[in-house]
């Protein structure tokens, strides 16, 4: 699906999603494979919007009992802002306002 979406110009990232994937890699090789990715998908910038979106639906879900780290809920705004969906695996997108694409279990 990530092929897919590259190939018809069609995958955005944003700095949490590519802190993440910096955070998570094994190696030179990698390191090289993402440096690859982060020249041929464009970054959504974050903007002051999205982190008072985060800031608040950050409260909302912590006064219902809910913990979602906070890189997740500002992916989520950022994608909320630009009318976009996420392609997640990720459980904590089911309790953010995203559409989501890949199955959420």
């Amino acid at each position: 699906m990530v092929a897919e979406l590259i190939r018809l110009d069609n995958a955005f990232m944003t700095g949490p999603v590519m802190a993440e994937l910096l955070y998570g890699v094994r190696g030179k090789k990698e390191t090289d494979q993402l440096d690859v990715l982060f020249t041929t998908i464009p970054c959504l910038d974050v903007e002051q919007t999205d982190w008072i979106s985060t800031g608040n639906k950050l409260r909302d879900l912590h006064s219902r009992g809910v913990t979602v780290p906070l890189t997740d809920v500002l992916i989520a705004s950022v994608a909320i802002r630009n009318r976009m969906a996420v392609l997640t695996l990720d459980k904590h997108f089911q309790h953010l306002s995203v559409d989501c694409l890949g199955p959420i279990k």
